[in-house]
């Protein structure tokens, strides 16, 4: 049955679980937390979404050049992101963790253990994983592979040594990796921070098939709305219950 609602599309990289990861058996191409917050919150909004693949290191640009209207899939809150974009409500705050094979617990008692000539990072570019391990991981080995989801199975293999993301995506691979931990228990090595999504700034709600375009109300605040209402429907407690527990 064709679905006559306007499309909204949401841009999303593809390889960061829990969030948002590529699944071609499923009708969406994607599966994830966000994925289902997305749907959800168009669904409240009478929407239709559309899910476009991006990349980290792309995913401004693409944003503000209007190929999706919504960034999705793991996005950090930043104030630099804000600036350039309408951000919806912060949810699942989290820190950076470092994921470690359960061989190396001994091996990285402390952040400084992290940082020795002899570890081999491997990150991914154009995130917050990046910009820690370029700020922070400065005497290490570090290796950049284009696919985020690969490397904790590179960490596992002892292609690497240490991957440092959110305390999420680290806990949902430890949990279903017995090689893997996160080192020092887990221990926070950035302040709090939270997920978001991001709007594209000016953008409006989509047409529908035969509306004219250019006549709709802004986007983000339909979506803010939106998103109150699932909020207080408990959709994103169940969310969170389903897809950030580990």
């Amino acid at each position: 049955m064709i679905n006559h609602k306007p499309r909204l599309r949401f841009g999303i990289p593809g390889d960061y679980l829990p969030f948002g990861i590529i699944d071609e058996g499923c009708p969406a191409g994607f599966v994830g937390h966000d994925i289902d917050l997305a749907e959800a919150l168009c669904r409240e909004a009478g929407l239709a979404p559309v899910f476009v693949l991006t990349s980290w290191p792309t995913l401004f640009t693409d944003l503000e050049a209007g190929r999706f209207d919504v960034a999705a899939g793991g996005v950090s809150w930043l104030p630099e992101r804000a600036r350039r974009a309408d951000d919806l409500p912060r949810y699942a705050p989290f820190a950076k963790v470092a994921l470690i094979r359960k061989a190396d617990e001994g091996r990285f008692l402390t952040p400084e253990d992290l940082n020795q000539p002899d570890v081999r990072v491997i990150k991914n570019p154009g995130g917050t994983n990046e910009q820690f391990v370029d700020r922070r991981l400065t005497r290490c080995q570090v290796t950049t592979v284009p696919d985020n989801a690969s490397i904790p199975a590179r960490i596992a293999s002892e292609v690497g040594d240490v991957m440092i993301t959110d305390s999420f995506e680290a806990r949902w691979y430890a949990a279903r990796d017995v090689r893997l931990t996160l080192a020092m228990n887990g221990r926070a090595l950035t302040p709090e921070a939270w997920k978001t999504m991001l709007v594209r700034r000016g953008a409006r709600r989509p047409a529908a098939p035969g509306e004219p375009s250019g006549r709709s109300e802004p986007l983000a605040p339909l979506l803010f709305s939106a998103w109150g209402r699932i909020e207080r429907a408990g959709v994103l407690d169940a969310l969170a219950k389903k897809w950030l527990g580990a």
